[in-house]
């Protein structure tokens, strides 16, 4: 009868359908939100279950703490590694699993004392967890018998592969997340600035005028008031949820539009051949439309100018109004700041400020999106 440890690194026959389930399995996981220590052992597991070894350690480059982490193991006490850290300097080999995307095999030698004592091995097998040409970090793998032949050698090189690739679904899924929890923060601070600050400044501006309201005016500046504190209550006590921006236009529609219909002289100057990328524009024409309302509504400006500009890598967007001088507002309004926000989920940066002496200048750069 074979004893367990045997029918635990016995090899057994793999195949691609294998790697499909383990696959599918991981990625099972991710959509489950499950816990990061009880994934990483999962894909230690799959190491181990699959690739005839007896034990498995993950490691992990945490891009925040810029530090390898222990994240996951099977069969191995985790709380051996408590302080410990493990960096390419002192496991070299480790290094050059991954810069070479092979398995590598080494002895106890290879690893700092403390981890070769940890494990209690005179030989493991290093599999690289890369892909997409990124490097995530690497699994140690151990079992008494020394030496991989090339069929297990590429069973753990693509199990390798197939545990990067469900490391970087998990990664994308939370940076998704963290976009759709940043995009329910904009939409808030979007709708209690659109319904409750703009109705509360149109009283703010009647109250500062310096006269005297008619009863029926001091009636719809208490209406608008209310108004505004039950449009304040309704966006608060709504759950958050990102709601995607559409648009009915194209920029170069909407600026035709608001050339045709300004009282002011508005001009645009559209660099020849630049094409505004349709992923941009919601965010394009909302700070466009934030830029020229602050300028009409704070400014007395007898030019706007708004400029399209772009080359191979990024779409610009500019607008200067001469309207500022030499009283200038304090800042940007909470609808700059909001599009600021908005901009960052693009990887675009928005600027914005006085320049000389009467002239304020928006700017929104956007990289352009990557050909599929």
């Amino acid at each position: 009868m074979s004893s367990p440890r045997a029918a635990t690194t016995a090899a057994a026959p793999f195949s691609p359908i294998d790697s499909l389930n383990v696959f599918a399995s991981l990625l099972g996981e991710v959509e489950t939100a499950t816990p990061a220590g009880a994934f990483y052992n999962q894909l230690a597991e799959a190491v181990c279950r699959l690739g005839s070894m007896d034990r498995a350690v993950v490691f992990v480059y945490d891009d925040v703490a810029r530090r390898v982490r222990t994240v996951g193991s099977h069969r191995v006490d985790l709380g051996l590694f408590d302080g410990q850290i493990l960096a390419i300097e002192t496991a070299p080999i480790t290094g050059r699993a991954l810069a070479s995307d092979q398995v590598l095999e080494g002895t106890a030698q290879d690893l700092p004392e403390t981890y070769a004592s940890a494990l209690g091995i005179d030989y493991f097998a290093c599999v690289p967890l890369a892909a997409g040409g990124r490097g995530f970090g690497v699994i140690l793998a151990v079992r008494p018998a020394q030496s991989l032949s090339d069929r297990e050698r590429e069973v753990l090189w693509s199990l390798g592969k197939v545990c990067a690739l469900a490391l970087s679904a998990r990664r994308a899924t939370r940076q998704h997340l963290d976009a759709r929890h940043l995009a329910d923060r904009i939409d808030l601070a979007r709708e209690i600035h659109e319904r409750v600050v703009q109705r509360v400044f149109g009283v703010v501006m009647a109250l500062q005028s310096g006269v005297l309201l008619e009863p029926g005016d001091q009636q719809r500046c208490g209406a608008e008031l209310r108004g505004a504190l039950d449009d304040l209550r309704d966006a608060m006590s709504r759950p958050l949820a990102a709601t995607p921006k559409h648009v009915s236009a194209t920029l170069h529609q909407e600026l035709e539009r608001l050339v045709d219909a300004a009282a002011d002289d508005l001009r645009v100057r559209w660099q020849p051949g630049v094409e505004v990328p349709e992923l941009f524009e919601p965010v394009i024409q909302s700070v466009l439309g934030e830029a020229i309302r602050n300028a009409r509504r704070h400014a007395t400006p007898t030019e706007i100018e708004v400029a399209v500009t772009g080359d191979e890598d990024t779409v610009a967007l500019e607008i200067t109004n001469d309207g500022v001088g030499s009283e200038r507002p304090a800042g940007a309004g909470m609808g700059l700041r909001i599009a600021a926000f908005e901009a960052l989920q693009h990887g675009a940066s928005l600027n914005f400020g006085p320049t000389g002496t009467e002239h304020w200048h928006v700017r929104l750069v956007l990289p352009r999106p990557e050909s599929p």
